[in-house]
């Protein structure tokens, strides 16, 4: 019997779930600055901001935003919107590394140079992450949904799937064990 695989739709949809979460725990850290600040939940969101976004960004860089351009041909606005929500990931992916720096400092019990700066960083990072995870999961998950056939959402998956063996093999900041390299479904 040949097993089906996990629509990569839902996988990124479970992903995006799980970076609303990161950006709960960032505001919870935010809120705790500048003397309560809790070193395992500092170190719990590293792995995160270095490892399991830029995956998740590059899944949908190199396989959910080429899809849909196809289909979008003749729609300038998906287009330009696309186009956007990559600028955003470049962004994000460089305050996320300046956060995870920054944490990881807080993770082993130093105090932050300036924490109303970095409070300041968090927030930013966590609002417009919050912003573009509801964009993408009520406007272009449900346009994937309705536009991507069969063939398009196993290009997508095997997309995923070599992101991930790839992102493990060569060891980019992870031990294997993350969420993005071993996820459930995968």
């Amino acid at each position: 019997m040949h097993e089906k695989n996990p629509d990569p739709i839902d996988l990124i949809a479970n992903v995006h779930a799980q970076h609303a979460t990161l950006c709960d725990t960032l505001e919870e850290i935010a809120d705790s600055l500048p003397d309560s600040i809790d070193e395992q939940q500092c170190a719990s969101v590293i792995d995160t901001l270095n490892h399991e976004l830029p995956l998740h960004h590059k899944d949908e860089e190199e396989g959910l935003f080429p899809l849909l351009r196809k289909k979008a041909a003749n729609d300038p606005a998906l287009k330009g919107h696309l186009e956007q929500l990559s600028w955003e990931h470049a962004a994000d992916e460089s305050a996320a590394q300046e956060i995870a720096e920054v944490l990881d400092h807080l993770s082993h019990g130093e105090k932050p140079n300036n924490p109303e700066m970095f409070g300041y960083m968090l927030r930013a990072f966590f609002e417009s992450y919050r912003r573009h995870l509801h964009w993408e999961n009520t406007v272009l998950l449900p346009i994937a949904r309705k536009s991507l056939s069969g063939p398009d959402l196993e290009f997508l998956n095997d997309v995923m799937a070599n992101n991930r063996f790839a992102s493990f093999q060569s060891g980019a900041a992870c031990n294997g064990n993350c969420k993005a390299c071993k996820p459930k479904d995968f």
